[in-house]
């Protein structure tokens, strides 16, 4: 969680306070505050050393032992808000009201914050799997998973013939689970995988696919189908065959769709 909210949140407060909604986190600080605010201002809070939430039981141990003090020293005088005179009364509670309202409008821009974070959660999230897609070794794919990809050394039964084209009827899903994401980035649909790897940490940098919006959702429908199902190219959420055809040729062509076919190829529309 820590790592997650490490990314989260200076993007939260990016956009919270570039919002053209709201001005108030690019407002300037109360004039003066820090005569007011701070652990050496925190004796005037309200829970003095009775140990009241943001009071002395909140300070450091050596200005703990002060306040201590001080309040002994009050009960051996008497009630010490009778022994201070009225301008200091004054003074005292004229503070406290300023420290009461910093905390108040601090705690609203804080919401604020914290409201812009939890409209950012996907995109966090997509950025943690990033990261761990470039974290992480290549997949060893095993025979079965192979022969139903681009590096199928021969004609198998049920799978498509050699010219390894993608028809309308082809039978397609992710050839293993978790190794390929689907990010939003300046109005483009980014395919991010880890099928090319290097087996040194970080030895070879993410090759992301750029697709239009309009892809995104074929593209969803394919990395989300994984074994034992499979999903034909003609089901896929598209305009017209041809693109759909495209899309799922361009991640055959980068090895991270298995595909397999039941029928003869159906060749009423070509592409390429």
């Amino acid at each position: 969680w820590a790592d997650f909210l490490e990314m989260l949140m200076p993007e939260a407060l990016e956009g919270a306070a570039s919002s053209e909604k709201s001005i108030s986190l690019r407002e300037g600080l109360p004039r003066n505050f820090l005569s007011y605010m701070g652990t050496m201002h925190q004796l005037l809070d309200n829970g003095d050393a009775d140990g009241g939430e943001g009071g002395a039981s909140a300070l450091p141990e050596g200005l703990k032992q002060v306040a201590e003090a001080l309040a002994k020293e009050a009960r051996e005088e008497g009630d010490d808000e009778e022994a201070l005179d009225e301008e200091a009364m004054m003074a005292r509670q004229r503070t406290m009201a300023h420290q009461k309202h910093f905390k108040e409008e601090a705690k609203k821009r804080i919401m604020r914050v914290c409201k812009q974070a939890m409209s950012m959660l996907d995109d966090a999230c997509d950025q943690i799997g990033k990261r761990f897609l470039s974290d992480r070794l290549p997949p060893a794919l095993l025979a079965p998973e192979q022969c139903l990809t681009k590096e199928a050394t021969s004609n198998i039964a049920n799978h498509h013939d050699m010219s390894k084209k993608i028809w309308p009827n082809t039978l397609c899903r992710l050839v293993r689970p978790n190794i390929a994401r689907l990010v939003m980035e300046e109005g483009k649909a980014v395919l991010y995988h880890c099928i090319d790897n290097s087996r040194v940490y970080h030895g070879a940098p993410l090759s992301p696919m750029e697709f239009e919006i309009d892809d995104a959702p074929a593209l969803e429908q394919l990395l989300t189908t994984v074994e034992p199902h499979w999903i034909m190219v003609d089901d896929l959420i598209h305009g017209d065959v041809e693109d759909k055809m495209e899309v799922a040729q361009a991640l055959f062509d980068e090895g991270i769709l298995a595909t397999m076919l039941v029928a003869a190829p159906d060749r009423s529309v070509q592409t390429g």
